[in-house]
């Protein structure tokens, strides 16, 4: 486990599953998924910004990812692929609308915070 929550002030963390969506919409079950859509819904809808999304998610152990076309929601202490945003309520679509375009690193397809120019 990570040094950022191993702290003996919190508890450990919900690692929300342990297997890998893999081409199929979600792993999740779905007690799961929305007990992870309300643990990340503030997140998405006060989202000012591509930038501001990822460090907020980073902050609380995700990634976003794209795989072809769709965006996925990455657990970082794992590196499992846990389902689209579009699952959570959040599809690519809503987010660009809001937020723009996203920077995207080219060789791992993960969403960036734009580099200051």
């Amino acid at each position: 486990m990570s040094e950022r929550f191993n702290r003996p002030d919190r508890p450990l963390p919900n690692l929300w599953t342990e297997f890998s969506r893999g081409h199929d919409e979600s792993a999740l079950d779905c007690e799961t998924a929305v007990s992870l859509a309300c643990h990340l819904s503030p997140t998405f809808k006060n989202a000012t910004g591509w930038g501001n999304l990822v460090r907020e998610l980073a902050a609380q152990g995700f990634a976003l990812v794209f795989q072809g076309e769709r965006l996925i929601l990455v657990n970082e202490e794992t590196g499992i692929d846990l389902c689209t945003c579009a699952f959570l309520g959040h599809s690519f679509a809503s987010l660009t609308q809001r937020l723009g375009k996203p920077c995207v690193e080219a060789t791992t397809a993960r969403v960036m915070p734009r580099p200051h120019a």
